[in-house]
């Protein structure tokens, strides 16, 4: 088997993981990774707000049944104002580390593309029990 074909099967897996880790690395140039990195990342963040207002929506402003909603929502303000600040922070610590590097920007912007997916997933998931409880 020559050299290159075996330094291709090599990077091969990486590669692959690297799609699936964040599908903008397979881009071409640092310009078009970090512009899908961007858009991804504002997509997320857009699906993060949309399901978060929708949570909010859901709680009633007022407290019934003994079931203390004031406080419940005046606690997810908090909880997601707390959120945005550390992921600001995490993201801005991997920004750091990867000063002077052409993947900074991709790495900071797939680092809030993460964490927005995941509070997503969290908020959905308490979107569909409070979904469930009122049927």
């Amino acid at each position: 088997m020559n050299k290159i074909t075996l330094a291709f099967l090599t990077l091969l897996p990486v590669a692959a993981f690297a799609q699936q880790v964040d599908p903008c690395l397979s881009k071409g140039t640092p310009q078009e990774m970090n512009a899908c990195a961007k858009e991804a990342d504002q997509k997320a963040q857009e699906k993060l707000d949309t399901v978060y207002k929708a949570l909010l929506k859901q709680i009633p402003n007022q407290d019934q049944e003994g079931i203390p909603y004031t406080a419940t929502k005046k606690q997810l303000r908090i909880a997601q104002k707390d959120w945005s600040q550390f992921v600001e922070q995490d993201c801005k610590t991997i920004s750091i580390y990867n000063k002077g590097s052409i993947l900074k920007d991709i790495e900071y912007y797939s680092c809030t593309r993460l964490h927005a997916e995941q509070r997503t997933s969290d908020l959905e998931r308490f979107l569909s029990r409070r979904s469930k409880a009122k049927s």
